[in-house]
């Protein structure tokens, strides 16, 4: 399996993580030995991605790096912007979804109306006149399935999340699309399209949507 290189530094590198990568392992931090071959060395998960969530990830090149990005991602210091296509319109154009979150059965997760320890995500949807709906998404906390739940919670599931009540598909279409943070001074800002999937690919055909211009003229609010 290919891993795209987006970014190399010499503390971390950030590959493009295909879908249907898992991320889990039973001991220690450190990627699985799937990663570990295919890049020549080993690297320390600093965040993490669902297996069927495809895009932008960080991978730490020591220990000492690995916890640099933990005090980085808990001072929600990372900007990370997600793209997920919905078949649904949903109830909201854009707005923020707040709520703790709690497991409900087996895995899948729910959104409570209390805000102990919220999740917290803002959402900007653009139709693309098609019947496919665009949704663009920041999370400011990492909680699982944060961004599925939270489209669910609009009315408008992920294509392919059939756990979330999301019409079938080829893929999940959840795809983490950019990262941006300060690193030693240097603002690094590393973006990828997606590669895979059906709708994806239609897509990117449409390079209004997913040029670097569109994103940053969306009404994202100041946090």
């Amino acid at each position: 399996m290919q891993y795209d290189i987006l970014y190399d530094h010499c503390d971390f590198v950030i590959i493009h993580k295909p879908r249907g990568v898992t991320m889990h392992q039973s001991s220690q931090s450190v990627c699985p030995a799937l990663l570990d071959h295919e890049l020549a060395q080993q690297y320390f998960i600093v965040h993490r991605l669902d297996d069927q969530t495809s895009g932008c990830l960080i991978l730490a090149k020591s220990a000492e790096a690995a916890e640099r990005f933990r005090v980085l991602f808990s001072s929600h210091t990372i900007q990370k912007t997600y793209i997920a296509l919905s078949d649904q319109k949903g109830k909201r154009k854009m707005g923020w979804v707040k709520g703790d979150m709690a497991n409900i059965r087996s895995g899948i997760w729910g959104l409570k109306n209390t805000q102990t320890n919220p999740a917290v995500s803002y959402f900007i949807r653009q139709g693309l006149g098609n019947g496919r709906y665009l949704f663009w998404v920041r999370p400011f906390s990492g909680k699982t399935h944060q961004i599925r739940v939270a489209l669910k919670s609009n009315g408008s599931p992920i294509l392919g999340d059939t756990v979330y009540k999301g019409t079938s598909a080829d893929r999940l279409y959840l795809h983490a699309f950019a990262l941006e943070f300060d690193y030693d001074g240097t603002n690094i800002h590393v973006s990828a399209s997606p590669n895979s999937g059906t709708d994806f690919h239609a897509l990117a055909t449409a390079t209004e949507f997913l040029h670097s211009d569109n994103v940053s003229s969306l009404a994202w609010p100041a946090v």
